[in-house]
């Protein structure tokens, strides 16, 4: 009988030592493998470059991924402004860092003020993100009294959203009886000619070749309008040549929508070529709707297309 306990002791005391061995080999294998990766700290990201943030991330073995894009007036294009682990943060190696990088400040075109109310031109300026900043007034006889005269910067700059745009508005015929310059430009030179010897002005007509205007019409002049004459001013027009010519072309421009996010987008597309620059379509249309446009075009044309009031690209009419 004893014997008997003594071999069911042994059995139960193996069983006993291969449990706990099992326990313990366990327990140390699963140790091993969470204690596998070591914890590092987060680096401070903010005000890196991409290059600079991916050797920091990958010096800490923590892995980048690149989350978004967003407009900043106050960081260069390419530089960290936000990131998720947050610096100083402890986490495993090869935790994916996100980070929102800068586009840099919004650029937008100036539009054509010139012509227009002051009313218009504020709603203007507006529309695309831009503020009306100093409004001075000047005497003309060409303009109606509230009406632009010019701008600066000029129109067609680019400059960064929400800048001011500063005006010279029409304060109607000079008060003093002053005579002012009359805008010649699109006229016969030979009317032109003939007003300022009526005037008692010396004049001169200078003629060029340009694609600005046809045979026999002024392009330019100096003075320019609404400047004060006196009677010793001089006044110099640019008459175009025979071998002038403002011959249009008729060329087709079409656009698609670019595909980036689902929501629809404001498209603004604006003509440049020798004549100036007009709005050939504004209105809001959904990812890769194609747009077509019927032009006629003066020597070398290039559209300016803006999304969401952004200046995405400028693309050659051909």
């Amino acid at each position: 009988m004893k014997k008997v306990f003594l071999i069911i002791f042994e059995i139960v005391l193996v069983i006993a030592l291969l449990g706990a061995t099992g326990y313990y080999s366990f327990n140390k294998i699963m140790t091993s493998f969470v204690s596998e990766k070591g914890e590092v700290i987060v680096p401070d990201l903010q005000g890196k470059s991409l290059i600079d943030s991916l050797e920091a991330l990958s010096q800490s073995k923590l892995a980048l991924l690149k989350e978004g894009s967003e407009f900043n007036q106050d960081v260069p294009t390419g530089i960290v402004i936000r990131q998720s682990p947050q610096a100083g943060m402890n986490v495993k190696e090869g935790k994916i860092v996100r980070i929102t990088v800068s586009q840099g400040g919004e650029i937008v075109y100036v539009p054509n003020l010139v012509g227009d109310s002051i009313r218009s031109a504020t709603i203007s300026l507006r529309s695309v993100g831009l503020i009306l900043g100093e409004v001075l007034k000047k005497s003309s006889i060409n303009y109606e009294e509230g009406i632009v005269l010019g701008q600066d910067p000029i129109a067609g700059s680019t400059v960064d959203k929400e800048a001011t745009i500063n005006v010279v508005i029409s304060d109607g015929k000079p008060k003093d009886g002053s005579s002012l310059m009359i805008d010649w430009v699109g006229k016969l030179g030979t009317e032109a000619k003939q007003w300022a010897i009526e005037n008692g002005y010396a004049v001169d007509i200078i003629s060029a070749r340009t694609n600005l205007a046809n045979p026999e019409y002024i392009f330019n002049q100096y003075p320019k309008p609404d400047d004060k004459l006196v009677q010793a001013s001089k006044i110099v027009f640019y008459v175009a040549n025979e071998r002038s010519s403002l011959v249009q072309e008729d060329k087709t421009f079409t656009y698609t929508v670019p595909t980036v996010g689902n929501a629809s987008k404001r498209i603004r597309l604006i003509l440049s070529d020798d004549r100036g620059e007009k709005d050939i379509f504004n209105g809001v249309r959904k990812s890769e709707t194609v747009i077509t446009i019927p032009l006629k075009v003066q020597g070398k044309a290039t559209v300016k297309v803006f999304v969401n009031n952004v200046s995405i690209e400028n693309i050659e009419v051909k």
